[in-house]
């Protein structure tokens, strides 16, 4: 249930945000701007990809291994944390971060330098 919540909850989110990209109205006279189209449609695949494995590796943790012996579904996921579905989830939450996080940068650098008092 919580899994169908999520993805409908990141679905939304994501319309909305490409909603706005291409509502004329927030554009000021300018184009579309495909940087930030591009960026959003990547952010929306990492989060995406990062979500669906790590509902299914709870899945696989907590309901095909509850019993697993040292500490149930924890102690599987500490013995299987190097799989290959644990890594791409890793990684995809990873470099969504770092993506989330440039673009912070980039836009307060971008905001100090057209707003300066000099």
């Amino acid at each position: 249930m919580f899994v169908w919540f999520t993805l409908g909850v990141l679905i939304v989110l994501f319309f909305n945000c490409m909603t706005a990209l291409f509502n004329p109205a927030y554009r000021r006279g300018e184009g579309v701007k495909w940087g930030l189209v591009i960026f959003t449609v990547i952010m929306f695949s990492l989060v995406t990809v990062y979500t669906a494995t790590k509902d299914h590796i709870l899945s696989i943790c907590y309901i095909d291994n509850r019993e697993f012996p040292h500490y149930g579904p924890w102690g599987y996921h500490e013995a299987h944390g190097y799989t290959a579905i644990f890594i791409v989830a890793r990684a995809a939450f990873n470099l969504n971060n770092w993506l989330a996080d440039g673009f912070l940068v980039s836009s307060s650098s971008t905001a100090m330098t057209t707003h300066s008092c000099a």
